[in-house]
């Protein structure tokens, strides 16, 4: 192998062969390192580690795009440390997004962990976008089929309103007028206890993953009745 290789080299790097040391090649995996730290600048270089710190999520961008350019930065950088992969995706995402706020909760330490917490909220952050497609689907196909009922019935035009003491009016009937603030009634009991009576009393449909439960929190004292794992209390439920 050492003797065939000058054979595809040409003019500057087959004299750099020649000239080589006598002593210096022992096997062909040293030519072969030898010859990549001398010509290794004519390649693209590798990203440094703070390419990882400059990553950051884009507008309207979705969490699985953000997450596979983290994991591509990653793999082209090469070895980084667990900690600093964990902080760089975290620097990558905004203050308002649930999984910024999940992890000061449920503190991932290793890239096993990391990536089921990335997999889960992808997956809640898709079903929601399904959720809201259907539904705008669904309003554009009622329009719809409104405008072709109201083609073929034109309906009567109103008879123009008597006008008067328009706040009167409202008061008259019981009513408020519309730019006066509503007022709602104070919750008087915690929120754990309000959530246990609601789901005792009507039917909730619940997402098809309401989180994991990491080993470092499987302890701890407080219980979450919504995401049925242990890390917060309902009460302080985000």
């Amino acid at each position: 192998m050492c003797k065939l290789f000058p054979a595809s080299l040409e003019r500057e790097a087959r004299k750099w062969f020649y000239n080589l040391a006598p002593g210096t090649i022992n096997s062909y995996e040293t030519l072969f390192e030898a010859f990549l730290e001398t010509y290794m600048h004519n390649s693209r270089p590798r990203p440094r580690v703070n390419r990882l710190f400059t990553l950051a999520r884009r507008f309207r961008e979705r969490l699985r795009s953000l997450t596979d350019r983290w994991r591509n930065l990653c793999t082209e950088i090469g070895k980084v440390p667990v900690n600093q992969q964990i902080f760089g995706y975290e620097n990558a995402l905004g203050r308002s997004d649930p999984i910024w706020v999940a992890k000061f909760t449920e503190k991932p330490q290793t890239l096993k962990e990391m990536r089921k917490m990335q997999d889960h909220f992808v997956a809640l952050e898709e079903i929601q976008e399904e959720s809201r497609d259907r539904g705008v689907q669904e309003a554009s196909a009622a329009s719809e089929s409104t405008s072709d009922d109201t083609q073929r019935c034109p309906e009567k035009r109103p008879s123009p309103p008597v006008r008067g003491n328009g706040k009167n009016e409202w008061i008259a009937k019981g009513k408020r007028p519309r730019h006066e603030a509503k007022t709602y009634t104070p919750l008087n009991a915690p929120l754990e206890e309000i959530f246990k009576e609601v789901e005792k009393r009507s039917h909730i449909i619940y997402p098809g993953s309401r989180g994991i439960q990491f080993e470092e929190t499987k302890d701890h004292p407080e219980y979450c009745h919504y995401h049925q794992y242990r890390g917060h209390s309902t009460n302080n439920c985000r």
